[in-house]
């Protein structure tokens, strides 16, 4: 039987930022040469990336069951049960959500989006002299500054990785449980 787990905003939600993080990745790497410069549009991206994100962490107090948050916080035995089920292939639960180590990837993502479009905000204010930081007058001290554009050039490297390990436990979990987790971020549905 199939049950609805993931509502439209968390299905438009994921996949925007899957289009939208690639594409703001993208247009900073490779996005300046001599015919065009692609530092404007990175940044309508990145404010798009900071609204879809600022949404959906009040989407996780406020949102349907499996989108909250307290849907996904598990106690530390309950992690490592997880891990050992995955690692052993021996799962005696099912979660119609997220299971622990998926909901602790969540946190990690949303976290590590929060610090990116955060140092890319305080980046335009201080090196740009545009954007909210610097219409609202916020004072970036130059040390300071330096280690938000470290953090902004580096931290989407990590990022890469841990979405590197989101898609692995995505497989993982379809093959284990023997259901189209990726079908049901575009329907919604999961079998129950």
């Amino acid at each position: 039987m199939k049950e609805k787990v993931w509502d439209l905003f968390v299905r438009f939600f994921h996949w925007s930022l899957v289009l939208s993080f690639t594409a703001a990745y993208l247009t900073a790497a490779y996005g300046y040469n001599e015919t065009y410069d692609m530092d404007e549009v990175h940044e309508w991206l990145g404010y798009f990336i900071t609204t879809l994100v600022v949404m959906r962490v009040l989407w996780g107090f406020i949102g349907s069951k499996y989108a909250r948050f307290s849907n996904f916080i598990f106690s530390p035995s309950e992690y490592i049960e997880n891990f050992k089920a995955i690692m052993t292939n021996k799962h005696e639960k099912h979660y119609m959500g997220h299971n622990p180590l998926g909901g602790a990837m969540v946190f990690a993502l949303l976290a590590g989006l929060l610090v990116l479009t955060f140092s890319g905000l305080t980046l335009l204010g201080w090196s740009e002299y545009t954007g909210p930081v610097w219409a609202l007058g916020i004072h970036v001290s130059e040390s300071f500054g330096e280690t938000i554009k470290y953090i902004h050039y580096h931290l989407p490297d990590i990022m890469l990785i841990l979405i590197g390990a989101h898609i692995l436990g995505v497989f993982v979990a379809m093959k284990q449980h023997g259901e189209n987790l990726v079908r049901a971020m575009f329907t919604g549905y999961k079998e129950s």
